[in-house]
């Protein structure tokens, strides 16, 4: 079974270190800053070639000068190396140099940028610091125009600028000033008995040479970014403790500052040896014939058009196989350098190779070819598991410094049973120390045979090893953007997708990587996003000596893309599926990786994971950035360990992530069973979030609005703010880091304490005189999880508040998950002084946080006329809010309570409010009584009473005409009115009523006739039909009423309807006077019910009788052949008024039986006893 498709890129046990090179060595050499490199980058047009250069070096030596005032005769600049872009022509009259160019293949990290302006900073510098306080800082950016203003005179304005970022760069440093409506640190505050704002940064006085407070002058209760991240300690202080002064380096000089050099560099196409070891090691399994298939498979199809490209094997000597020579797709010089390895390695013993004469071998080789090995990069493919002196690890990092040589390190294969002797960290180093990376391919051995996926892991590191040889070939190199692996052992179908986007090229290269042929199906079937399959069958292209199927997808269509295609793979091997393409160069995202650990194993701290999402040069804000760790190996039954997802914040709390909106996203390594003692692999993935995603605009047509020409003082605190952004394209990338190496240091329990509060803030209310404090939550171990409880105090003084001693503040709420805000309100009842407060988080072991920055607020006195309110406990005396002496006790402060006087308000009012409701209940509920009865009573008077209108009596209509009032259904507010109701005893005679009486007992007593072809059927005796009290009507169903005949039913309600009403024959159902389905013997018979509205406000109850009898009628039982025709005069109506919940509005005729013939020959019902009734 493969394990579930997912677009990520994963190396299968590739790893690597140091992903993300760092800038060159800069270091401080007897007063001298040597190494300094300044990059221009690619979006400065080439007309400001001559002002850009001249400006800069008039900044550069004025810089120097002032750095030498600001340390005390400490350090100045001796040279600058300036980068220039490759689009610049230098021999053209607006780009002349005044030194030599020269040409640099490998990548310059430079430490200043010059670059176009900053949609936020303009063009003022700026310093991207990712780190903590004493750390240095990623770059210093700064704009060419600038750089142009300098050239004009303003140098000296410039250089001032670019010291105080040079402070925060090389030192680690934070601002000391204030940022407007930055809610951590404001650009103002309010100090007590003065009515005015003073300023934050009150120690820089305007044309002062120094970028930050003397020690003497340093205040560490300003709120302000440098005393928050640095525990209010002075600048000057944590610039003497780094690496260029501590221990005595550098010390003040009498003498003046250095003019520094400048000289120029353009960077060129890379030049690559790849360097591989061939002795007895190689022989085991696969792993030279895998080493051969990785070089042709990265060589013929991956190395870009014009980078150099040589191959040197060594074992105790070194020979070049293939020189170095230029890439060119039209020729054979692809397949005859990705071919140049020989067939079987050499049986040299492992301990008897040299290294060094590798990497001695590789610059000749680039020598011989008329090139400059300077700049070159090294790709060394060694198996690492013999430990090699340090002495020739020395003398290899010596050379290749002097070359200004990249040594990119795969250490093939790395064995699991050596644990981690297996990472050899001396080869590590030297990766480390000429800025390359250190890679490691785990063995994956079968026996005698070795997996397909360890060829895979090769060959993505081969590839990543090319990406990270210039930064010119990086766009142009194939990225992976889909990497999968099927387990085989049993014949299967295989699916999965992955997705294009835009800010990947038009093209793309679908492959499927095998152990042999025959484990690939014929087919293999890929379907557009549009929904349009593509059968590759007519465009594969087999390489046999790379083990690879390619499908080359020209103009790929953007979304997600899927693919089948069968699996004949052994319960061994695998079917390897990989998708790559190369980045959009007008959408290009850029991914960077790196953590703060300088030295492997490196105990002494925690380990932060970073993650830089940037477009171009501006950055990625809120993007997904989500890290993902694996330990090496497998876990003894062939199955790789477990994944972990860590995903990281650019949230700008401080601990760990310094500044928010910088596009560098961040978190600790969490401390759990998975990432105990072992070695790791670390790669980082990050995507548009589903398109929350978005990314400054630089609006050149409103430059007047930049932030720093709207304001007068610096940007930014805790949060970059933008004007303008803009969604990012779809995307995703995924970079590689590489190794972390975690070893025990044998403490066994929870040693991780909660992270650092660092924005903490403190709001008073003066009409209730409480404050309210607000942090975001640390967590458990650092920031994962939730800590235990907090611990809080108050003081007057902020040294002992930094120190944790004042008075305590009890009932301090539970802390919640990382990174969720929570506020609590203390009283204070201390007036007209300054309060300090700090918390700190504790977790369930006991470990302490650190203390959280110190935040302060101001208490005014309230009026005289105001009684003072009362606390549930006094923060003390206003003399106990003095220095502290001493002693160690301290008061506590309880979290915010209601007084006496404030609660029995509340209960009143609350008690008050609800009496108020009481009564309105009561009062409602009485008058609903009163009128439910009057109801009641009133339909029981018209229950009582049955309304009959006489056919004695005539009624003269508006027209004149005279009709029967029987033929009238009265309005019932008509009849309302008449007082004297005539009674059926009063209106009828007892002849009729006896009449009545009897047909209503035999409803079959009516004759018996006979017609041709048909059974007898009986009839009705009287003309009256059955009366009903619910407007149930009932009808035989066969019988056909005269056109003429209208009798109504003796006993009716009023009904007023508009419409005459027509029944549907088919939905008519029996009537039985429980209301249940009655089949009479003279034929199937049914009723409707209905409910109308009455004007008198009697309410009609439904019957929810409407089907059709099941029972067979009696005719049917003696004919089975009958069918009762319809009555003609009924039609049948709309089922939609039928289902209907409305009232019907129409007037109901009386359904009138058919007055029979009686022939006396047909009767054979018995004979009716009749009495002389004279009153009824």
């Amino acid at each position: 079974m493969h394990s579930p498709v997912c677009i990520i890129y994963l190396f299968m046990g590739v790893v690597l270190a140091g992903a993300v090179i760092p800038p060159g060595d800069l270091t401080l050499v007897d007063h001298g800053y040597e190494g300094l490199v300044v990059g221009i980058t690619d979006d400065v047009p080439q007309e400001y070639c001559n002002d850009v250069l001249h400006g800069l070096k008039s900044v550069m030596e004025s810089f120097s000068n002032k750095l030498w005032q600001t340390t005390n005769g400490r350090a100045s600049v001796r040279d600058v190396t300036v980068v220039l872009p490759q689009a610049w022509k230098t021999d053209s009259l607006s780009c002349s140099l005044w030194s030599p160019l020269t040409q640099v293949a490998s990548p310059m990290n430079a430490h200043i940028r010059v670059s176009a302006r900053h949609p936020v900073f303009g063009s003022m510098p700026w310093t991207q610091q990712s780190r903590g306080c004493g750390h240095q800082g990623d770059f210093i950016q700064m704009s060419s125009d600038l750089m142009r203003g300098a050239s004009a005179g303003e140098s000296a304005t410039a250089a001032r600028l670019l010291l105080s970022e040079w402070a925060k760069f090389r030192w680690g440093i934070f601002s000391e000033v204030g940022h407007n409506g930055d809610p951590l640190y404001p650009s103002h505050y309010g100090i007590p008995g003065k009515m005015e704002d003073i300023s934050v940064n009150t120690c820089h006085i305007e044309g002062s040479n120094d970028p930050f407070c003397a020690t003497d002058d340093h205040s560490p209760e300003m709120p302000n970014k440098h005393n928050n991240l640095c525990n209010g300690r002075p600048a000057w202080d944590i610039i003497l403790e780094s690496d260029d002064f501590n221990q005595g380096r550098n010390n003040p000089s009498n003498g003046s500052s250095l003019v520094p050099t400048i000289r120029f560099v353009q960077p060129s196409l890379p030049r690559v040896v790849i360097v591989v070891e061939d002795t007895a090691v190689m022989n085991l399994q696969r792993r030279w014939d895998f080493v051969r298939k990785a070089v042709r498979r990265v060589v013929v199809y991956d190395v870009p058009d014009g980078v150099y490209v040589g191959v040197v094997i060594f074992n105790s000597v070194a020979s070049t196989v293939a020189p170095v020579s230029k890439m060119e797709s039209l020729s054979d010089v692809r397949t005859r350098i990705g071919s140049s390895l020989p067939r079987n390695p050499s049986r040299v013993p492992e301990s008897h190779k040299c290294l060094l004469c590798g990497i001695q071998e590789a610059i000749r080789a680039i020598q011989s070819s008329s090139l400059d090995a300077k700049g070159a990069t090294v790709i060394l493919i060694t198996s690492g598991t013999v430990t090699v002196p340090d002495l020739e690890i020395e003398e290899m990092a010596r050379l290749s410094n002097f070359k200004s040589m990249q040594i990119h390190l795969i250490q093939y294969p790395a064995v699991q049973n050596l644990g981690l002797s297996a990472i050899n960290h001396g080869l590590q180093n030297l990766s480390i120390a000429t800025h390359g990376s250190a890679v490691t391919v785990m063995d994956e051995g079968v026996g005698n045979d070795s997996k397909v996926t360890m060829m895979v892991a090769l060959m993505d590191a081969l590839l990543l090893s090319i990406r990270k040889s210039g930064p010119l070939i990086k766009s142009t190199t194939p990225m992976i953007v889909h990497s999968q692996a099927y387990s085989g052992g049993v014949k299967s179908e295989v699916h999965g997708k992955f997705k294009l986007d835009e800010s990947m090229a038009s093209s793309a290269r679908f492959a499927v990587y095998y152990y042999d042929l025959n484990h690939v199906g014929n087919k293999i079937l890929l379907t557009t996003p549009s929904g349009k399959s593509m059968s590759s069958v007519n465009i594969q292209e087999e390489d046999g000596d790379a083990n690879v199927i390619f499908v080359n997808i020209p103009k790929a269509e953007r979304g997600t893309w899927t693919y089948r295609l069968e699996n004949h793979a052994t319960s061994h091997q695998s079917l390897n599926i990989q998708v790559t393409t190369t980045e959009n160069e007008g959408h290009s995202v850029n991914l960077q990786v790196w953590t703060n650990e300088k030295i492997p194993n490196n105990q002494s701290q925690p380990i932060i994971i970073y993650a830089e999402v940037k477009q171009g040069m501006l950055p990625i804000i809120n993007a997904r950035v989500v890290a993902m760790i694996r330990r090496l190996g497998n876990n003894g039954t062939g199955i790789n360990y477990a994944t972990t997802y860590i995903e990281l914040f650019d949230n700008g709390l401080g601990d760990p992530d310094v500044t928010s909106g910088d596009g560098v996203y961040s978190r600790y390594l969490p401390n759990i069973p998975e990432l105990q003692s072992g070695s790791f692999e670390l790669s980082v993935t990050a995507t548009n979030n589903n398109g929350l995603a978005v990314v400054p605009i630089d609006n050149t047509l409103t430059r007047t609005s930049q932030y720093f020409q709207e304001h007068d003082y610096s940007c930014c605190g805790s949060i970059v703010k933008y004007e303008l952004l803009s969604s990012v394209q779809p995307f995703q990338r995924t970079e590689m880091y590489g190794i972390l190496s975690r070893v025990s240091n044998g403490n066994e329990g929870d040693q991780e304490p909660p992270n650092q509060i660092l924005d903490l803030r403190a709001f008073v209310n003066i009409t209730t005189h409480t404050v309210t404090l607000r942090w975001s939550a640390p967590g458990d171990d650092y920031d994962w999880g939730r800590a235990n409880m907090y611990e809080a105090v108050l003081g007057t003084s902020w040294k002992r508040t930094n120190s944790f001693v004042g008075n305590k503040i009890i009932g301090m709420p539970v802390p919640v998950l990382f990174g969720t805000e929570q506020s609590v309100d203390i009283q204070v009842e201390q007036y007209d002084q300054v309060i300090y407060v700090a918390i700190r988080a504790i977790d369930e072991s006991g470990n302490q946080g650190r203390i959280s920055n110190i935040a302060r607020f101001w208490m005014p006195h309230p009026p005289t006329t105001t009684p003072m309110p009362t606390s549930p406990q006094p923060l003390g005396s206003r003399d106990s809010f003095r220095e502290y002496s001493e002693r160690s006790t301290s008061q506590s402060v309880k979290v915010t309570g209601f007084s006496l006087d404030d609660i029995a308000v509340i209960i009143g009012s609350i008690t008050g409010f609800l009496v108020i409701i009481a009564i309105i209940v009561v009062f409602c509920y009485c008058q609903t009584a009163r009128h439910r009865n009057c109801q009641q009573k009133k339909n029981g008077e018209m229950k009582n009473s049955v309304i009959v209108v006489s056919a004695s009596d005539e009624k003269i209509k508006p027209d004149g005409n005279h009709v029967l009032k029987d033929t009238i259904v009265e309005n019932t507010d008509e009849l309302s009115k008449d007082t004297d109701r005539i009674s059926p005893a009063h209106s009828w005679s007892a002849t009729k009523l006896l009449q009545e009486h009897e047909r209503r007992v035999s409803v079959t007593s009516g004759p018996l006739t006979e017609t041709p072809d048909s059974a007898p059927q009986y009839q009705l005796q009287d003309p009256y039909p059955d009366v009903t009290m619910m407007g149930n009507q009932y009808h035989p169903s066969y019988q056909n009423p005269p056109a003429h005949q209208f009798n109504p039913s003796a006993y009716q309600y009023q009904y007023d309807y508009q419409q005459p009403y027509q029944y549907s024959h088919e939905e008519l159902p029996a009537y039985t006077a429980q209301g249940q389905p009655y089949q009479s013997s003279q034929g199937s018979t049914m009723i409707i019910s209905e409910t109308p509205t009455h004007r008198s406000g009697i309410s009609f109850p439904t019957d929810t009788t409407s089907c059709i009898s099941s029972d067979p009628g009696f005719i049917e039982d003696l004919d089975p052949n009958f069918h009762p025709p319809p009555p003609p005069m009924y039609a049948v109506y709309n089922e939609e008024v039928i289902k209907s919940s409305e009232p019907i509005k129409t007037r109901v005729p009386p359904p009138v039986a058919a007055k029979p013939s009686i022939p006396t020959h047909n009767i054979i019902s018995t004979e009716h006893k009749r009495r002389n009734v004279t009153q009824v």
